[in-house]
């Protein structure tokens, strides 16, 4: 005889013990509960992994690139470039310089990882042009004190005679 489960008689029963009669002699088989029905284990948050050139791995396990990001030294070095030309010229455009060739050589060396290069050189651009003005505006400060001296009028301590 036996009970219903052992000769397929009587409602099938989703996980737990079941049991078969086979040619072999009588055989169970346990199944955890729920596994039948789709039943994944919980997941904790996904692991980032990243990859050379800016790849990245979904959580369903496809690769992506990311897009490349941008040199924040860049973008100081093209604002600092711009205040030099309208604010304080010499302070401003030799730091545009600086940032500019930094960032310009951690663009070069990331492997197309980060970005802005443009505007990198348009920081040194802008930079060079407020050094050179600068530079000219000391120049005619010189030429113009050189020309007041030039122009005395020869009397003993500039008293007049």
């Amino acid at each position: 005889m036996g009970t219903p489960g052992d000769r397929g008689e009587g409602p099938e029963r989703e996980g737990g013990w079941q049991s078969e009669w086979q040619r072999g002699g009588w055989q169970s088989q346990w199944q955890p509960p729920g596994e039948q029905q789709g039943w994944k284990p919980e997941e904790g948050p996904p692991p980032q992994a990243t990859g050379a050139g800016g790849w990245t791995q979904t959580p369903d396990g496809r690769w992506v690139q990311a897009g490349p990001s941008s040199s924040g030294k860049a973008t100081a070095a093209l604002v600092l470039g711009i205040l030099g030309l309208v604010f304080c010229p010499l302070v401003c455009s030799v730091l545009a310089l600086v940032f500019g060739y930094q960032s310009r050589n951690e663009i070069d060396g990331s492997g197309g990882r980060i970005s802005g290069r443009g505007s990198a050189t348009a920081g040194i651009v802008l930079g060079w042009i407020g050094v050179v003005i600068c530079a000219l505006f000391l120049i005619l400060i010189v030429i113009g004190v050189l020309a007041g001296d030039s122009t005395s009028t020869g009397s003993p301590s500039g008293v007049p005679a």
